[in-house]
């Protein structure tokens, strides 16, 4: 009787462990899936949505208008500003700002700021300090149509070509000079140099032609820079003559002044 009793008391014990055992089995694996699925989520609960107040709906209204007026802002000052270039002459000129003339007459107002860039061909070091009264400028920048100036990012210092309509009254083939005279009476002189390309227009078309080719009285047109020294001297850069047209009448001549100098030739010696 004894015997029995033992064994049952023995296998309620065995039971007990193996109960044990699968309970904490069960719990290692709820560990595990908890340390690695840290955000899963058993049951899901839907979030009632927030119907926004009278007060709240307003206040959205607001931004939205708000918003809307800063688009609207924001593209009419983009339609007021275009890039634009302007070239003319200095009036005036400060630390923040450059006044010229155009073209036509009118003075033109020139921002400039840190983002300016200046140039000018024959300086490496060019600055808003070097620009004088009376230089000729380019400038290239955002125009505002409104405020009608002009906010620089390139200003450039040029030389403009210029152009000379008369009739040549004198050629000195010693120098490479012609004289031009024009409807004003003023007599240019002008440098024909190396680089100057010469034509003359007739009833073929334009041609090439030459300093030889150049006759006294003939209407031509000059194109070439000023003289910085000399008043009323250019260095021609092109010539282009009009021989089958008559002297303009306009232009005042006399006789006394037409004249051509000839090339000096060497006096050869003979040995008798």
């Amino acid at each position: 009787m004894n015997h029995v009793r033992n064994n049952f008391i023995d296998f309620k014990k065995k039971i007990f462990i193996q109960e044990i055992s699968n309970v904490m089995k069960i719990l290692s694996i709820l560990i595990i899936f908890i340390i690695f699925f840290p955000n899963f989520s058993f049951a899901q609960t839907k979030t009632p949505q927030k119907i926004p107040t009278s007060s709240e709906a307003q206040e959205i209204s607001d931004k939205i208008d708000e918003l809307k007026e800063k688009v609207a802002s924001r593209v009419a000052q983009l339609k007021l500003v275009e890039r634009r270039g302007i070239v003319g002459t200095v009036e005036r000129v400060s630390d923040t700002e450059i006044t010229i003339t155009d073209h036509n007459g009118n003075l033109r107002i020139i921002d400039v700021d840190e983002l300016t860039k200046f140039s000018k061909e024959s300086s490496k070091s060019f600055g808003i300090s070097d620009i004088k009264k009376g230089s000729t400028l380019s400038a290239l920048g955002l125009y505002n149509k409104d405020s009608r100036r002009l906010l620089a990012r390139f200003v450039n210092e040029i030389e403009i070509p210029t152009s000379v309509v008369g009739v040549i009254t004198q050629k000195n083939e010693k120098d490479f000079t012609i004289t031009l005279t024009t409807e004003e009476g003023v007599d240019y002189t002008v440098d024909v140099e190396r680089i100057t390309k010469t034509f003359s227009y007739d009833e073929d078309g334009l041609a090439s032609s030459g300093f030889s080719k150049i006759e006294i009285r003939e209407n031509a047109t000059v194109l070439g820079f000023a003289d910085a020294k000399e008043k009323n001297r250019i260095s021609a850069t092109r010539i282009i003559t009009f021989p089958d047209i008559p002297s303009n009448p306009n232009v005042p001549i006399i006789d006394d002044d037409i004249k051509s100098t000839p090339t000096p030739t060497k006096k050869v010696q003979i040995q008798e």
